[in-house]
């Protein structure tokens, strides 16, 4: 009787169990929810709505709906200013997805676009990007890489932070023209540029406590370690 009665009380509990497992069971879900966005941007670019808005279409659903997730990612990648994109169901059974937007590091003006650290353009969608250092004239592939390598150079510069605004070619020449400062700057190349930042820092601090300042229409940093300033 005693086995009896265990027996029973684990039958009750294999059927309570699944019971359970059927309550938590669910089917899964194809509408993407905002809080199933995982998503990394920087303010310049917002591509969570358009995504969203995407991954809603006929089209993409029947892909999802045949765990075809790749074709969908390298469909939505189309959108040059994605930098990376991950979709996938969580644990929930639920539509989720991982987005990353590109972060550009200057504005090219002629082209209307931003550009990130790897030279990828893309549109811009703020009608201002006064934050970002603006890349002018006609620049070639070539010219880009090495005005890239500038920018860089003054994003990790603590001193120069945030004060680069103007970069340009003019007669092979590379120029900036940095806040604060009203001249334009010939660096002739990216050659040395932490060596050039290191003289630039010296003058720009100096023409800040100068209160009787001497007024330059250029800098010349194209010489070997040697910073020349041209009066106005």
């Amino acid at each position: 009787m005693y086995r009896l009665i265990i027996m029973l009380g684990l039958l009750s509990s294999l059927i309570f169990m699944g019971l359970i497992s059927s309550f938590n069971y669910s089917e899964k879900s194809y509408d993407l929810k905002t809080y199933n966005i995982l998503y990394t941007s920087n303010g310049f670019i917002d591509n969570q709505e358009i995504v969203k808005s995407l991954i809603s279409e006929k089209q993409y659903q029947n892909l999802i709906k045949n765990n075809e997730f790749v074709k969908v990612e390298t469909k939505l990648k189309e959108i040059k200013s994605i930098e990376n994109i991950d979709i996938y169901f969580n644990d929930k059974n639920e539509l989720a997805i991982k987005l990353i937007d590109r972060t550009p590091i200057a504005y090219l003006k002629d082209l209307n676009s931003l550009i990130d650290i790897n030279g990828k353009v893309f549109e811009k969608e703020q009608s201002k990007n006064d934050s970002l250092p603006s890349i002018n004239g006609n620049i070639s592939e070539q010219q880009i890489l090495k005005i890239i390598n500038v920018i860089s150079a003054f994003k990790k510069d603590k001193f120069f932070e945030n004060k680069l605004k103007e970069i340009w070619y003019r007669n092979d020449h590379l120029y900036v023209r940095i806040k604060n400062l009203e001249l334009d700057v010939n660096l002739g190349n990216q050659n040395k540029i932490i060596d050039k930042l290191k003289m630039l820092k010296g003058f720009y601090a100096y023409q800040l406590k100068n209160i009787n300042q001497i007024k330059y229409k250029q800098l010349d940093l194209v010489y070997n370690d040697r910073l020349v300033a041209i009066k106005k």
